[in-house]
């Protein structure tokens, strides 16, 4: 009976078992909102990404039966023009994602055959590239059949030019600038009544060291056999609101994306921008931001209206169908909610994107701290701020708020933050001239009260000096701290006479340790102007280490070299003369320290050139050191000064070579030991 009783319990606890393993498996998993790819913001001071939070989010997937969606246009009624180059036909998308209607007729003018390009003006004519009908077909708001642009009869356009037109973009004159598949010239910019007025925008022919070198070496009938380099084709276009012209051309170089006006001239100045090498279209918000999307680093990225980047997110993954990755993206467009949508011709939709809150706050404040409208960009900055605290943007928008404001202090500390040195510069002269201002005379006081006291507290203290008998020592060390002077005056004279008598070690010593203070100084305490960086980051041995390695390896090679040619000078002379060469650096680092933390942006010309002596004068005393030590005459120690240097090159490469290696037979020590731990 108790047998029983106890196998009926074991029963229930198994059924129970099993009753809570298949509830615990069934109960739906907590739903992520993480997405599938990552936001990352540009940082314009220091050309760092850095990731952050998104920008703009997934919205809508559609479909609508797109077979091959190629290009996406945008009209100024937010519906969407989408070439389906398979279906011979254009869709046309209201805002909310469902059909308004198609374009192309079935038969007749009115049939398309494998468009590439499509334009809605601003009067409702649709304007669409029919590539392989090679004619520009005209329809209305409705899309009835209007007309057909053919190739334009001129003189002017070469007789092998194919016209298979790919890209359209219409003027508010209804000029049209025509992409052609492959060409080299550019856009083709045709009137309204179908007369060719030129080529337009064509890029420029880029220029690499090996086409130098073939025109430099090859002759006439060598440079007739080579491939030409000719510019690349235009991929697409656009057109803002302002009537510029936006162009996308894939490849390495610069001029990816250009920005033309009505006579062909790029704004930009062919300017490099970033995420823009596999560049597939670019789009052009009403207040002048761009967007462009990249086929090579799966990015979608926001420029500000003179071409910067801001954010870039995005993904492209041809093996996998989720919100917001691309499978293979073709074209892009925004509309007047600034929402983005991206035609993909192997997913066979469009994908949108809105913006975040955090997105919608940083792009106005940003929009309105382009136009100069500071003020009102400071309640948007501060929701940035609440947002994400560590968005430097936001810090250098706030400061530009307190230069309004007159608020300098704030400003400095704002400028500081988001490493502005352009902004910190215009509050810390406004600081600066109102503090000059309030304490001129007390300074000119205090400066004259400094000549005197030196003036008079120097006689003072030299007949104390005199006066007092002093160790046999410290006269010598202090007579050879003197001649640091002497140095910088009279170099050929201090040298000379530094060859005749041994320098003490504490003193030598004690001028390498001033050095490396002053240094030490320099990195921490140089004005923000000359050193935009945060102190905290700093890895001060190896900068330290890369301050004393060019003077050790130059006292190296510098007795190795010249003992091979025939200098007289001991390693010890050596040694002493590389170290008194210091003096320079030694009597103008504090004044250049100070002058750091004083002038600003417009008079950092005078610490730069005080800077550029200081390193003249240090190179001089350097030579004059190796002539005056190994007794060379001036051109025989101009000739020993370069094989020196070349020796020190050679130090370097054999030092990073010896290092590399002891790195990677440390390396094969370490795994072989984990090996022998772990499998042994």
């Amino acid at each position: 009976m108790e047998a029983k009783e106890e196998m009926t319990m074991w029963k229930r606890m198994a059924v129970l078992v099993l009753a809570t393993a298949f509830l615990f498996v069934s109960a739906p998993l907590p739903a992520s909102a993480e997405l599938p790819y990552r936001t990352y913001f540009n940082d314009a001071n220091s050309g760092d990404w850095s990731r952050i939070q998104a920008v703009y989010v997934p919205d809508r997937t559609i479909s609508l039966s797109l077979e091959e969606p190629v290009d996406l246009f945008i009209g100024d009624d937010d519906d969407a023009y989408v070439v389906d180059r398979a279906a011979n036909r254009i869709v046309v998308i209201r805002r909310d994602g469902t059909l308004r209607r198609t374009i192309g007729d079935a038969e007749g003018p009115g049939a398309l055959k494998a468009p590439e390009g499509v334009f809605a003006a601003f009067d409702g004519t649709v304007y669409v590239a029919d590539t392989g009908n090679e004619r520009i077909a005209v329809y209305s708001r409705e899309g009835r059949w209007i007309r057909e642009y053919k190739k334009p009869d001129s003189s002017y356009l070469p007789a092998d030019t194919y016209f298979v037109p790919s890209k359209i973009v219409v003027d508010k004159r209804g000029v049209m600038y025509i992409g052609i598949s492959g060409s080299e010239l550019g856009l083709l910019r045709v009137d309204p009544d179908g007369r060719f007025t030129g080529a337009f925008g064509s890029n420029k022919a880029e220029q690499s060291y090996s086409n130098w070198l073939k025109h430099l070496i090859l002759n006439k009938e060598q440079l007739e056999k080579e491939v030409a380099n000719r510019p690349r084709a235009i991929t697409n276009a656009t057109i803002g609101s302002d009537g510029f012209i936006y162009t996308a051309s894939a490849g390495r170089g610069s001029g990816n994306i250009r920005k033309l006006n009505p006579g062909g001239f790029d704004t930009f100045r062919n300017k490099a921008l970033q995420n823009t090498e596999g560049i597939v279209d670019v789009a052009v918000d009403r207040e002048g931001f761009l967007y462009g999307i990249d086929s090579h680093n799966a990015a979608l990225t926001l420029y500000d209206p003179l071409g910067n980047a801001l954010f870039a997110f995005g993904d492209i993954d041809s093996e996998s169908v989720r919100k917001g990755v691309f499978g293979f993206p073709t074209s892009l467009a925004v509309n007047s909610a600034f929402e983005i949508w991206v035609a993909d011709s192997k997913l066979k939709n469009i994908q949108t994107f809105k913006r975040t809150p955090f997105g919608e706050n940083v792009l106005t404040a940003i929009m309105l701290f382009a136009k100069g409208d500071y003020e009102k960009s400071k309640p948007y900055w501060e929701s940035v701020s609440a947002q994400n605290e560590m968005f430097n943007m936001t810090f250098q928008g706030l400061g530009k708020v307190d230069l309004e404001e007159k608020e300098y202090a704030e400003a400095i500390e704002n400028f500081k933050t988001a490493y502005d040195v352009d902004g910190y510069s215009q509050a810390f002269w406004e600081v600066r001239y109102a503090w000059l201002q309030r304490h001129l005379a007390a300074l000119f006081a205090v400066v004259a009260a400094a000549c005197l006291g030196i003036k008079y507290g120097y006689k003072a203290a030299r007949r104390r000096v005199r006066a007092r008998a002093w160790p046999p020592r410290l006269v010598r060390y202090f007579l050879e701290l003197k001649d640091i002077g002497y140095v910088l005056i009279h170099p050929y004279h201090a040298f000379y006479k530094l060859k005749e008598r041994t320098v003490s070690w504490p003193v030598i010593v004690a001028i390498l340790l001033a050095a490396v203070g002053y240094k030490v100084l320099a990195i921490y305490f140089t004005g923000f102007v000359f050193n935009p960086v945060d102190t905290s980051q700093i890895n001060l041995p190896n900068k330290l280490i890369f301050f004393a390695v060019p003077w050790l390896t130059w006292i190296i090679a510098n007795y190795l070299v010249c003992s091979v040619r025939g200098g007289e000078g001991r390693f010890r002379e050596v040694v002493q003369s590389s170290t008194y060469a210091l003096a320079p650096y030694l009597v103008f680092s504090l004044p250049l320290l100070l002058l750091s933390n004083i002038v600003v942006l417009e008079e950092r010309v005078l610490v730069d050139a005080l800077h550029q002596a200081m390193l003249i004068w240090l190179l001089c005393l350097f030579f004059v050191s190796m002539q005056v030590i190994h007794n060379f005459e001036f051109v025989e120690t101009i000739r020993n000064s370069l094989i020196t240097a070349f020796a020190i090159g050679i130090i370097w490469f054999f030092a990073f070579i010896v290092s590399g290696l002891t790195f990677n037979l440390y390396d094969f020590f370490i795994q072989l030991y984990r090996e022998a731990i772990y499998f042994g």
